[in-house]
């Protein structure tokens, strides 16, 4: 199946061209059978971002959000306000209320709007918790199982606890990838990977008729993570059999070029503007 992918919001722009970078993530994905926009980055860059690397708007068929923090769902809404009534698909517990909670500061960082406000939009939900087939050679993770024994989180992403009184580590159930399947092997594209990128690709190897991983493309979460995860890493990409890993958004600038230096034919950088295609 013929594939391809536009990196429309990533925190740095590629090339020079009319768009800008933010904090956040968006990809659009084109397949004989449609388009979709996985993720839609913080709000500010998605619409000005299509426009100026040339996509139409309308031609969007469905959203697929990766997780609920606002750096992925921000532009939702105003997407919705142009085009209309849209399927939006995501895991069940995308509307958690979470946060980033450092030494010094605490912001919420959950979705931004009110599902109510989406739905008034036009959104309309479709709640997928496990793997799901969207389209031929399309299909959405759902929750992933968490495996790997040293991919354990970023202790500065939290929840509130049971009792409301304190804080919990955030166990992400809803995050969530996409695997996409081509002639040169399964393409898995990620949000942020907050369920972990070993644990995540090992996820979609390891589904009956599980083919060879051709791409890993997008958010990492790999700049926050401790020097024994890099390392475990390292050592998972260096036994896999993949052609390209197109590194973005919670890469983060060192990791990224740690990966490009192990990596130097296979690592590019997944920025505002980056084209992939398959044929």
């Amino acid at each position: 199946m013929s594939l391809h992918l536009a990196i429309v919001c990533e925190n740095t722009v590629g090339r020079p061209i009319s768009a800008c970078g933010e904090h956040g993530f968006a990809c659009l994905v084109q397949i004989p059978t449609g388009t979709w926009l996985f993720d839609t980055g913080s709000g500010k860059t998605l619409l000005a971002n299509l426009a100026a690397l040339g996509h139409d708007v309308q031609k969007i068929d469905g959203i697929i959000l990766s997780h609920g923090h606002y750096d992925h769902c921000g532009g939702l809404l105003p997407l919705l306000n142009v085009v209309g009534s849209r399927p939006v698909y995501a895991h069940s517990q995308i509307f958690n209320e979470r946060f980033w909670h450092g030494q010094h500061e605490q912001r919420n960082i959950s979705l931004t709007y009110s599902r109510d406000d989406l739905e008034s939009a036009g959104a309309r939900f479709n709640f997928l918790d496990t793997l799901t087939k969207l389209a031929p050679g399309l299909y959405f993770s759902g929750a992933i199982p968490r495996l790997a024994p040293l991919e354990v989180g970023d202790p500065h992403l939290v929840r509130r606890s049971v009792d409301g009184k304190g804080w919990a580590m955030d166990d992400f159930p809803d995050d969530a990838a996409l695997a996409i399947e081509t002639s040169k092997g399964l393409v898995v594209l990620l949000g942020c990977a907050h369920a972990g990128l070993i644990n995540t690709v090992e996820f979609f190897r390891n589904q009956p008729g599980g083919r060879r991983i051709h791409a890993i493309i997008g958010g990492t979460h790999l700049g926050p993570a401790g020097d024994e995860q890099f390392a475990a890493t390292l050592d998972y990409l260096m036994h896999l059999d993949f052609d390209r890993l197109g590194v973005s958004h919670c890469t983060g600038q060192i990791r990224s070029a740690q990966l490009y230096a192990r990596f130097p034919n296979k690592v590019f950088f997944a920025n505002v503007g980056t084209s992939v295609k398959v044929e």
